[in-house]
């Protein structure tokens, strides 16, 4: 693995409904850092939610302008929590990979299955092809995770105060050597 102490951002990255969000939040009040969710820069940009944009360009143009809205980011001393479909765009990745130690908060299916029991996939403005389940994100999504973090914090069992904790714990042995 490359030597990630010369990279002053922390990137959260994993499926959706893993939690991204809350734990960015914390993780940059907790350490003076300014909090970035790539969903709503999108939201914003586009001036829609995640979902109405996702049905108004498809999934191949929504991951291309994800990568776009990604790789304009300009920031340092920043906690970043990405939409869970970032890892589709080799670019963004790359370009994250850059500035920032990415973290794949990592959770089991059935928990994602259990966070998303009363919420409607469509709503949550999920990147997925017709006739293709959440399953099958899943398992094709965690394998892109897994190639570019670089470090992997299991969420299973684990409160939100626990992962932030751990997290900042990786992030502050980094630190160390900056």
């Amino acid at each position: 693995m490359d030597k990630v102490n010369n990279r002053k951002n922390i990137v959260l990255i994993g499926m959706t409904a893993c939690g991204k969000s809350t734990i960015g939040a914390l993780i940059a009040k907790e350490l003076d850092m300014t909090f970035i969710d790539t969903d709503l820069t999108i939201q914003q940009k586009y001036g829609k939610p995640l979902w109405q944009l996702l049905e108004d360009v498809g999934s191949k143009e929504f991951i291309i302008k994800e990568s776009k809205v990604i790789c304009s980011l300009d920031c340092i001393n920043c906690c970043i929590a990405t939409g869970g479909s970032a890892v589709y765009s080799d670019e963004a990745m790359n370009f994250l990979k850059q500035i920032a130690v990415i973290v794949y908060i990592n959770l089991s299916y059935p928990n994602v299955e259990k966070r998303f029991a009363d919420i409607d996939i469509k709503s949550r403005g999920i990147v997925m092809d017709n006739g293709t389940t959440l399953f099958d994100v899943y398992n094709e999504r965690k394998i892109l995770y897994s190639k570019y973090a670089d470090y992997t914090i299991e969420a299973d069992d684990k409160s939100i105060e626990e992962l932030v904790a751990q997290i900042i714990s990786l992030f502050s042995k980094e630190s160390k050597c900056i």
